[in-house]
């Protein structure tokens, strides 16, 4: 029998957002998914709970790509939990390679292939190629029969597969690493700023800001800025930089939702409507 997709009560939040761990919840009133596993299982378990989801509700995790930041808590969800991983090839080779996740559950893997949809969780996933410095990247789109959510963090820069999804979504998740500035007068190594500032690195805040500001329609009800650096942004300069550049193309948000994601906190619950 196919998957059913729910109609509504599409509810999302932000688990954790930054280089300190990574993970998001997208479900209904009966279960749900999650997109990457970047924080401790106990950490994931205690914010499902108290949004009211239980960690028995997830049907799948889905993992964007290889870096710690994404995967560390996998061994367990997979071992404790018994929850399948949903992942392209060239991200579960890193996985495996890993040395705190390479002794997962391994019959829990579910191969990803860009732009064909899975249907887990009542919703249908769709991921699609980013560019970043891990080889198999990639971002979702997650929709049910009248909402999508799109999340594009961990790149260097918003190629056509990461438009094409962000312009056609009801609400974003989508990075706002760093402020120029901020990264190139700050302290961090030379190497590292290249690397952050390059096109397979992070998305600086005033090129989000242009995107959103060339794209934004009506339809979006949700913008959600995140992967902000702890070291070279801030929640405030992150907003300020989208405002403005909404303000300078006589754009009026009516609405629409504009936040940064903290780092180290649970978001709110998000309701599609």
């Amino acid at each position: 029998m196919p998957t059913t997709l729910f109609p509504n009560n599409f509810e999302f939040c932000t688990l954790a957002s930054g280089s300190s761990g990574n993970c998001h919840y997208f479900g209904s009133e009966e279960e749900g998914i999650l997109i990457d596993a970047g924080i401790s299982a106990r950490r994931i378990r205690k914010s499902l709970d108290e949004i009211g989801k239980g960690i028995e509700r997830i049907k799948a995790v889905f993992i964007t790509h290889d870096h710690i930041d994404h995967i560390s808590a996998l061994t367990r969800l997979t071992k404790k939990f018994q929850i399948p991983v949903y992942c392209t090839e060239g991200t579960w080779k890193g996985i495996l390679r890993n040395r705190s996740t390479f002794d997962l559950d391994q019959s829990m893997y579910h191969e990803v292939r860009p732009y064909k949809r899975y249907l887990v969780g009542g919703f249908a996933v769709e991921a699609f190629p980013v560019s970043h410095d891990a080889h198999g990247a990639v971002g979702y789109h997650i929709s049910n029969n009248i909402k999508s959510v799109t999340l594009a963090t961990d790149l260097g820069y918003i190629c056509d597969n990461a438009a094409k999804y962000l312009r056609q979504c009801n609400a974003m998740m989508i990075e706002s690493n760093y402020d120029e500035n901020m990264l190139l007068f700050g302290s961090y190594p030379q190497h590292l700023k290249q690397r952050i500032h390059g096109p397979t690195g992070h998305m600086c805040n005033s090129h989000t800001a242009k995107f959103i500001a060339d794209n934004f329609n009506h339809n979006i009800s949700h913008i959600l800025l995140g992967h902000l650096s702890a070291e070279n942004n801030t929640p405030a300069k992150a907003v300020e930089t989208l405002n403005e550049a909404l303000l300078n193309k006589g754009i009026t948000t009516n609405g629409t939702i504009i936040k940064a994601l903290a780092r180290g906190e649970r978001s709110e619950l998000y309701v599609l409507e």
